[in-house]
């Protein structure tokens, strides 16, 4: 039997209303890690462009790194490549609490951070957690219920629970499981919010690419250890929601919110059944692309055959289908693309040259309604005088990436 995903798609304008049933959940900033002033790596010089750009490999590169044989056991997954996601949560660790920027990941399970003392760490520019320093620290034990959860468990010297979390590229962060208290800024009610007893990863040693950024990594996935799945025990419902601002947006920020109000029943919602095949990832079924109103693709569906990805920038189609959109899409324009588009973009024009953007829409499994892209989460300038389209195609999983999400509430 598959759970049920509502993916909740309206207008961000009704989605950051205001509700009653706010007090009861809990709202946190989703900040850009590039854009965002806000941001600990925020680079005022970087435009739009150049972010697109840049994004776009990492986007591929993420792509590649996706674990998608769904037959493995919890403990042998072999999660995707850490610190290069689009937004970061600030948290705070401990008794007296600690600020931390860390990554805001739905492709992940294990929240980590980096801890003292350090075997062996990668730089950071804010000051390392000392667990020692908190007086609400608690290591697991290595015989608990907990520690099997973990990627390759292991006992320490004092019975604590040791944990090894290795990613596709070689990066891998060894520490220690344990409990402490986890707080955050509520957006709604203007206060540091507590909760003791949180699970998390101290990591001891931390090897490989990591952003000197990012202080660790925030688990949204599914598994049993994520975040998301901590909180829904204490709220009673398992669920959150997203809503992601558009890129560049001033007088706003994105939120990420925990078992609050996610206005499903509006007019134009979509919804569609989450996929049982993974289990940290968000899978979904696209069965129909349509380019102004005419559906262009003639290839067999396959459950779960796409991920919605926050971490992911552009939306990525599997090889066969984007050649069909791509070729509806520049019929649909009726002007010559470029033939040289800048890399890894396959359809650009030259600004000036389309007269109007054609309707992109995609369906998936059991939605009465279509998802219809936003033109600007379709088409962006990628240099001064070229319009590229922002999906781009793949020989891995297809992945719903978060500037189609832009505008949208995304609630699971």
């Amino acid at each position: 039997m598959k759970e049920v995903l509502p993916l909740a798609i309206i207008l961000f304008i009704l989605s950051i209303s205001s509700s009653s049933a706010e007090s009861n959940g809990l709202s946190i900033d989703l900040i850009h890690r590039y854009l965002s002033p806000l941001s600990p790596n925020y680079n005022f010089s970087m435009t739009q462009s150049d972010f697109l750009i840049e994004a776009a490999f990492r986007s591929i590169s993420r792509a590649k790194r996706f674990n998608t044989d769904p037959g493995e056991s919890i403990a042998e997954v072999t999660y995707l490549f850490p610190n290069d996601a689009d937004y970061l949560m600030q948290i705070f660790i401990g008794t007296p609490p600690v600020k931390t920027f860390a990554e805001a990941d739905t492709g992940s399970d294990l929240s980590w951070i980096q801890c003292l003392p350090c075997e062996q760490c990668y730089k950071q520019r804010a000051p390392i957690f000392n667990p020692k320093k908190s007086t609400s620290y608690q290591p697991l034990s290595c015989e608990s219920n907990t520690c099997t959860l973990v990627s390759k468990p292991a006992c320490g010297l004092e019975g604590e629970c040791r944990y090894l979390q290795s990613y596709l590229d070689n990066s891998l962060t060894v520490g220690t499981l344990a409990t402490d208290t986890v707080s955050f800024n509520n957006s709604f009610q203007g206060r540091i919010i507590k909760y003791p007893k949180t699970i998390f990863g101290c990591g001891h040693s931390n090897i490989g690419n990591f952003l000197p950024t990012g202080e660790g990594i925030i688990g949204l996935g599914r598994g049993p250890l994520s975040l998301v799945t901590q909180l829904g025990k204490r709220f009673d419902k398992r669920k959150f929601s997203y809503c992601l601002l558009p890129l560049r947006y001033t007088t706003g920020v994105s939120r990420l919110k925990f078992a609050v109000d996610t206005q499903i029943n509006r007019k134009g919602v979509v919804s569609t059944s989450l996929g049982s095949k993974y289990r940290s990832y968000y899978d979904i079924t696209l069965t129909r692309v349509s380019i102004n109103g005419m559906v262009v693709n003639a290839l067999e569906y396959s459950d779960g055959d796409m991920i919605v990805d926050s971490g992911t920038t552009l939306t990525l189609l599997k090889s066969d289908l984007y050649r069909q959109v791509e070729r509806a899409i520049a019929k649909a324009i009726d002007s010559y693309p470029l033939r040289n588009p800048p890399a890894p973009f396959s359809l650009c024009y030259r600004d000036g040259t389309v007269r109007k953007l054609p309707s992109i829409t995609f369906q998936f499994l059991g939605s009465k309604n279509e998802l219809k892209l936003y033109p600007s989460s379709a088409f962006s300038h990628v240099r001064d005088d070229v319009v590229c389209l922002l999906i781009i195609p793949t020989n891995e999983l297809s992945i719903l990436g978060n500037i189609v999400q832009l505008y949208h509430n995304v609630r699971v």
